[in-house]
C-alpha cells in the first residue's frame, strides 16, 4: 500500500489478488491474507496495527474482520494528509537569434530617429520656417 492510497482502493487490489490465486489453484489462508494485510499497511496505521495485533481474539479474526476494522480506522482519522513535496521545476536557457536582437535593435533605432524628427519638424513650424521634405 502507498502512503498516499486510502485504504478501501488497497482492499480492493488485494482482494483481486486473492481471488486470481484462489482461481489459479493457490488459496490464500485466512492467516496468510491477514499478514499481508498487516505487512503492507503504511506507517500511519502502525498504532492499530499493533492494537490489533495484542488483541486476544486476533487469531480467530477473519480477513474481512480486519479490513472493517481497518476501514472503520481510516474514515475516524479523517482524509489522508501528506506533506506536500517540493516540486521540482524546470530551467530553461533563452538563447537570442542575432538576427532577431538586430532586428529589435533597428526597430528602436528608428523609432528614436522618427521622435527626433518629428521634435525637429514641430520646432520649425513654431518658428514659422517653412518645412521641406
Amino acid at each position: 500500500m502507498e502512503e498516499n492510497e486510502c485504504f478501501n482502493d488497497f482492499e480492493i487490489k488485494l482482494m483481486d489478488i486473492v481471488n486470481q490465486s484462489h482461481q489459479l489453484g493457490d488459496p490464500y489462508s485466512d492467516r496468510r491474507i491477514k499478514q499481508k494485510i498487516m505487512r503492507s499497511l503504511p506507517d500511519r496505521f502502525e498504532s492499530k496495527v499493533t492494537a490489533l495485533e495484542e488483541n486476544s481474539g486476533y487469531k480467530d479474526m477473519k480477513p474481512s474482520e480486519v479490513i472493517g476494522r481497518l476501514l472503520a480506522y481510516e474514515s475516524r482519522k479523517g482524509p489522508i494528509s501528506t506533506p506536500t513535496k517540493k516540486q521540482k521545476g524546470i530551467a530553461l536557457k533563452t538563447s537570442k537569434d542575432e538576427k532577431e536582437e538586430k532586428k529589435v535593435d533597428s526597430d528602436e533605432d528608428l523609432a528614436l530617429f522618427v521622435k527626433r524628427f518629428n521634435k525637429v519638424m514641430k520646432f520649425r513650424r513654431a518658428l514659422g520656417q517653412k518645412v521641406k521634405i
